[in-house]
């Protein structure tokens, strides 16, 4: 079995081709390991709910109308539903109160079609947030 210097002899001896070689790997490796560092902090991916329009609802249905659900022993929001709005809205309208006069549970859900609103307790913007 050959050494490394034997292995690599052909390469020649350690010349100004090969520091000018090492250098620019050097200073092209630099950028490119801070882009990969930034993409861990750009791609986060914020604590997020249902986007909620502006309508005319009360301060308990505003509230409410986030289903939560339990996640590793925490309660949180749910990030991929919401009480069917218009459902909400008119509850809301004729003076019902959530958990006192309608079971959440029995609510249709539907998806987030008007978006999402992200938090802004850790990060300002991520690329999620922004795209």
């Amino acid at each position: 079995m050959s050494t490394y210097d034997e292995a690599t002899a052909f390469l020649g001896n350690w010349g100004r081709f090969q520091q000018i070689i090492f250098f620019l790997l050097c200073f092209s490796a630099t950028p490119n390991g801070a882009r990969v560092m930034f993409l861990v902090f750009a791609t986060a991916v914020p604590r997020h709910h249902c986007l909620i329009p502006e309508v005319n609802l009360t301060e308990d249905w505003l509230n409410a109308v986030i289903p939560k659900k339990v996640v590793n022993g925490e309660e949180e929001l749910s990030r991929c539903s919401r009480y069917r709005l218009d459902v909400v809205r008119n509850l809301s309208a004729q003076g019902y109160v959530p958990g006192r006069d309608v079971n959440l549970t029995d609510l249709e859900q539907e998806s987030c079609v008007d978006g999402w609103s992200y938090s802004t307790d850790i990060y300002q913007s991520t690329v999620v947030s922004e795209v």
